[in-house]
């Protein structure tokens, strides 16, 4: 299997990328991956973070950019510390604050852009602005376009009730991570441990955030195995005579398969989908108990929230906007 290669990224800070980036490395490392972290931003937060924590194998790198070079100087570098680092890991993970002196033909280098965000109304028209700035990359027909992540962070309990993202419009379609939850414990751990470790509603949110990417991460295996063999199928018909329109069409990604659709609603549920799928194909017919709490996420508003996880993840309810969105309100 080929690296898999994560850019965690945003235009503004404080929305905890660096945080995302550092215990998603060690989710990942936890689940038997070797990863290294590039940390690409100036204060070295992420990379600082997993130097100073309990070392459990990580590999970490620091490498600012040279961003006041402008350019194509800046991707280059960011291209070659990729490359390498690629070569010796299952899972690479870049923490990278974006500007504007970046190419954005620098995420077509990457398998998963997680794009972190509070979810106040200021922070999600923020990120809306950057995601509309670089919609020809996740819509590009040319190139296979990396699979989108919007994660809310350091999210409030009190914010679990609100609607403000069903206010947002997004110019892109996105899956959408659960929320990793903000606590006293998590700033605590800052540099001494991982949020995956926290024995409450953080810590479970975060395990759940990890859960979805590794499950982005299967979705887009298997589609580029299907398209793969869409090509094939097509190449063998067409008698190996490919025209160059051909060529584009074959290797255009079907974003059906992605599941990159119009309503935020299928974006989210479409990881949850997915998980009680795997989860219904290797449980035994006779455990129905087991399949009926691994139900993701709610599609009507009577349906109970349920997870695979434990009690606490329960309590936690599922948030208003979420609910919203598994209701099919949103659309681009």
């Amino acid at each position: 299997m080929s690296t898999f290669k994560i850019l965690v990224t945003s235009q503004k800070g404080g929305v905890g990328k660096s945080t995302v980036s550092a215990n998603l490395a060690a989710y990942l490392r936890r689940q038997g991956q070797s990863v290294t972290l590039v940390d690409f931003d100036t204060h070295g937060s992420s990379s600082t973070w997993l130097n100073r924590a309990p070392n459990i194998g990580i590999v970490v790198q620091h490498h600012i950019l040279p961003l006041d070079q402008g350019g194509n100087r800046p991707i280059l570098d960011a291209r070659l510390h990729l490359r390498r680092a690629a070569s010796s890991s299952d899972v690479v993970i870049c923490d990278l604050t974006w500007t504007d002196s970046i190419a954005g033909e620098l995420m077509f280098e990457y398998d998963l852009v997680i794009v972190p965000t509070s979810v106040s109304e200021i922070e999600l028209a923020a990120t809306a602005g950057f995601l509309s700035r670089h919609r020809w990359v996740f819509d590009s027909a040319i190139h296979t376009p990396p699979t989108l992540l919007v994660c809310p962070t350091r999210v409030h309990n009190e914010q679990m009730q609100s609607d403000t993202f069903t206010k947002q419009r997004f110019p892109v379609s996105f899956m959408l991570s659960p929320p990793v939850l903000e606590a006293q414990s998590a700033r605590e751990m800052f540099e001494r441990g991982y949020l995956m470790d926290l024995p409450d509603e953080c810590g479970t949110s975060f395990i759940e955030f990890g859960k979805a990417v590794c499950t982005a991460r299967e979705m887009r295996a298997s589609a580029q195995g299907m398209r793969q063999t869409t090509a094939s199928t097509r190449i063998n018909a067409l008698n190996g005579v490919r025209s160059t329109h051909q060529s584009n069409t074959l290797n255009a990604p079907p974003k059906n398969l992605l599941a990159r659709t119009s309503t935020l609603s299928n974006q989210y549920s479409v990881l949850g989908r997915h998980r009680l799928h795997k989860v219904g194909e290797s449980a035994p017919s006779t455990d129905t108990a087991t399949q009926t709490n691994t139900v993701a996420r709610p599609t009507t508003p009577s349906a109970q929230p349920a997870t695979e996880e434990t009690n606490s993840i329960s309590s936690m309810g599922i948030p208003q906007f979420l609910k919203r969105m598994s209701m099919g309100i949103l659309s681009k």
